[in-house]
C-alpha cells in the first residue's frame, strides 16, 4: 500500500472511530451501535451502518452533510429517481467536464470528491432540483406571478455584444464605430462573432446591458454600459449596437413560455422558497432525528422538523 493510500485509510479509520464515539451515547453493547436509528422517516431510517458506509466513500465530507444527504436520498427519490438515474448522473458528469475542462480534476480535490465518488454526490442536488422543479411547475404558474414577469419582460432582440477591458478601450472602439458608415462597418465585421439574440431573461448578457439595449432603435449605439460580474468580481465595459429590436405589444399568453421560464429561473435560485420545498417532503415523510448529535441538521428547512 503507497503511502498516499495509507494516510487516507488512517484519515477514515479515525473519522469513523469519532464517528463511533459520538453515536454510541447511553448504548451499553457496542454491537447495536451500527443499527441505531439517526433519523428515522415514513416506511426507512438512516442507520448508523448506513453512514458509515457514506463515511468510506467520502472521507472528506463531513458526517452532518451525509446524513442530510442520506435522508434527501430516501425521501426524494420514491418520486424523482428517474430524474437522477445513471443516464442522467452520466450527462451532468460530463457537462461538468466540458465545463471546466482541464481544470476537473483540481475541482474534484478541492470539492473533497473523486472519479469514483461524484455521480453519487450529485445525486442529491440532482433529486432536490427536481423536486423543486416540480413544485415550481405544480404552484408558481399563477396568473398574478405571470403577470409579474410580463411586467419587465422584453422578447428576443438581436444585437452586436461587444466588450472591454478598460472604458478607454471601449470608448476608442465606440467613436471608431459611429465615425461613419465605414467605422460602422468595420465594427460590425471584427465583432460578427459578438453577434446575440437575447431577451430579458437571458443570462449570457449582463443586467445593465439588457437595460440600455432595449432602448436602442435598429443601427444605433448605446453609451459604454459599465458592468461588474456578480461571482468575479470583474468590471467590464460594453458597447452594443441593435440590430433587430422587438416589441412586446398586449397578448400575454404568446409569450406563456418565456414567462414561466423568468418565472422558473427566479425561484430556482431563492433560497427561502427552495427550503421551503425540502420542507413540505421532512414533513410529508414524518422525518425524525432520533440522535442528538445531528438535532440540528434540518433547521434550516423548518423548526418544526421532528426530533427526539
Amino acid at each position: 500500500m503507497n503511502f498516499k493510500k495509507k494516510s487516507l485509510v488512517i484519515a477514515t479509520t479515525i473519522i469513523l472511530g469519532a464517528t463511533l464515539v459520538t453515536l454510541s451515547g447511553c448504548s451499553s453493547s457496542n454491537n447495536a451501535v451500527p443499527n441505531k436509528n439517526i433519523v428515522t422517516m415514513k416506511g426507512d431510517s438512516v442507520k448508523v451502518s448506513d453512514l458509515y458506509k457514506e463515511l468510506q466513500t467520502f472521507p472528506n465530507i463531513s458526517s452532518t452533510v451525509l446524513v442530510q444527504n442520506l435522508t434527501f436520498d430516501k425521501i426524494l427519490s420514491k418520486d424523482f429517481a428517474k430524474e437522477a438515474d445513471d443516464k442522467a448522473l452520466t450527462k451532468q458528469v460530463n457537462t461538468l467536464k466540458s465545463q471546466y475542462g482541464d481544470q476537473f480534476s483540481s475541482m474534484l480535490q478541492q470539492s473533497g470528491l473523486t472519479n469514483e465518488n461524484l455521480k453519487a454526490y450529485l445525486r442529491t442536488g440532482m433529486l432536490e432540483h427536481a423536486a423543486i422543479d416540480d413544485d415550481i411547475k405544480k404552484t408558481q404558474y399563477t396568473d398574478a406571478n405571470l403577470k409579474k414577469a410580463w411586467e419587465s419582460y422584453h422578447p428576443d432582440v438581436t444585437a452586436y455584444v461587444v466588450s472591454e477591458t478598460s472604458k478607454d478601450a471601449a470608448t476608442k472602439a465606440l467613436d471608431a464605430a459611429k465615425k461613419d458608415d465605414a467605422g460602422k462597418a468595420s465594427f460590425e465585421k471584427t465583432n460578427a462573432e459578438s453577434k446575440v439574440t437575447f431577451n430579458s431573461a437571458s443570462t449570457s448578457v449582463p443586467a445593465e446591458v439588457q437595460t440600455a439595449a432595449f432602448k436602442l432603435k435598429n443601427g444605433e449605439f448605446s453609451d459604454v454600459i459599465e458592468s461588474t460580474s456578480s461571482s468575479t468580481g470583474a468590471t467590464s465595459y460594453y458597447i452594443v449596437e441593435m440590430v433587430k429590436t422587438s416589441e412586446k405589444g398586449t397578448d400575454m399568453n404568446k409569450y406563456k413560455k418565456e414567462l414561466q421560464n423568468v418565472i422558473k429561473t427566479e425561484k430556482e435560485s431563492d433560497t427561502t422558497y427552495n427550503n421551503s420545498v425540502i420542507t413540505k417532503y421532512l414533513k410529508k415523510n414524518n422525518v425524525e432525528v432520533k440522535n442528538k448529535s445531528f438535532s440540528s441538521i434540518f433547521s434550516q428547512y423548518s423548526t418544526n422538523t421532528s426530533q427526539s
